[in-house]
């Protein structure tokens, strides 16, 4: 890619956004950030706010005036990240709203893609879309089983975007994150994720639930990792129209998550963590195949699951709340 150009990164106030635009600036690219704000924040940029190279535009891919000011906005774009998401939490509860989001998000952003004749457009999926696992560790040719209506959505995303590839000749790339979690993830309200939740519980001394018996799997994926790896595919995209999984490679359990972060404040498991009825839709097992990723770039994610919790209690230690705070916005059931 041409650092003289400009990139545009949707979602990029996001959770994993925020990581890959600070990468990005740090390479040289020009990057405009397209953001909502409904799940991302501007405070996740401050550390870029004096960089000339960086440039925010606040609007919804779903309207046509905002994507109409968008597109007036930027010049000779070499490429689109597109990371714009409502999540999985948001999906029970809305469906129609991710739907619109994901989908005909999707579809009004590829439609500029085409119109400005970008070089790549690198599309960010979720392991989501693999559903529980039918065999492990899940490779990308694994089935796509959707268990809710956000994993629904997001397999009609990856599609488009082959379709798009196929049909008009649009350079395409997808990558499948697995669960990551790390600093700027989300804890409130329908938004939350576990790990971060659980965090903000325990620095609070309140219960840390779990649903149904804790014995679910997840391929913890650190964010600072992920961003990283997209770091690595956007710079050298080694096979343009191709998925990557991006993931650790490491299985853990979601009791075992409790337990490390019941240690870390020296909570008596027995104690703080309290089961819950199962959620509907929860994927049992995760654990996700990197070969593809390292055959290509011959790195593998470096952060163990113990010094991720560790960094991301140390980013919720350092916010400008009291404990008191972060917890009056966490939710301690949001899945329905």
């Amino acid at each position: 890619m041409n650092m003289t150009e400009e990139i545009l990164i949707t979602g990029g106030a996001g959770f994993l956004g925020s990581h890959v635009v600070g990468l990005m600036l740090n390479i040289g690219y020009k990057v405009i950030v397209f953001d909502d704000f409904s799940n991302g924040k501007i405070i996740h940029l401050k550390n870029f706010k004096n960089n000339k190279k960086l440039q925010v535009i606040k609007g919804d891919l779903t309207k046509k005036r905002d994507m109409e000011n968008l597109e007036e906005s930027t010049g000779n774009l070499s490429a689109i990240i597109h990371l714009a998401v409502l999540g999985l939490r948001q999906s029970i509860k809305d469906p129609h709203r991710v739907n619109e989001v994901i989908v005909n998000g999707t579809i009004n952003i590829l439609d500029m893609a085409l119109r400005k004749k970008i070089g790549l457009f690198l599309n960010c999926s979720s392991s989501e879309t693999y559903g529980t696992a039918k065999y492990v560790p899940m490779d990308e040719s694994h089935p796509l089983n959707p268990e809710t209506p956000y994993a629904a959505a997001k397999v009609a995303q990856d599609m488009y975007v082959s379709s798009y590839g196929r049909t008009y000749g649009l350079p395409w790339l997808t990558i499948r994150p697995f669960n990551m979690y790390g600093p700027n993830s989300h804890w409130q309200g329908a938004r939350g994720e576990l790990i971060p939740k659980m965090i903000v519980r325990a620095m609070n001394k309140k219960p840390l639930f779990i649903f149904g018996e804790g014995e679910q799997t997840r391929d913890f994926l650190y964010v600072g990792d992920a961003a990283q790896g997209i770091s690595l595919i956007f710079k050298k995209p080694k096979r343009v129209g191709t998925v990557i999984n991006l993931c650790s490679g490491a299985e853990v359990s979601v009791m075992e998550i409790a337990n490390i972060i019941c240690s870390h404040f020296n909570l008596d498991p027995g104690k703080y963590i309290m089961k819950q009825p199962p959620r509907p839709g929860d994927v049992l097992r995760h654990l996700g195949d990197n070969s593809r990723f390292y055959s290509f770039y011959k790195l593998k994610p470096e952060t163990r699951i113990e010094e991720g919790i560790k960094k991301t209690i140390e980013w919720f230690e350092s916010l400008p709340f009291e404990p008191e705070e972060l917890l009056s916005q966490e939710i301690p059931r949001n899945w329905e």
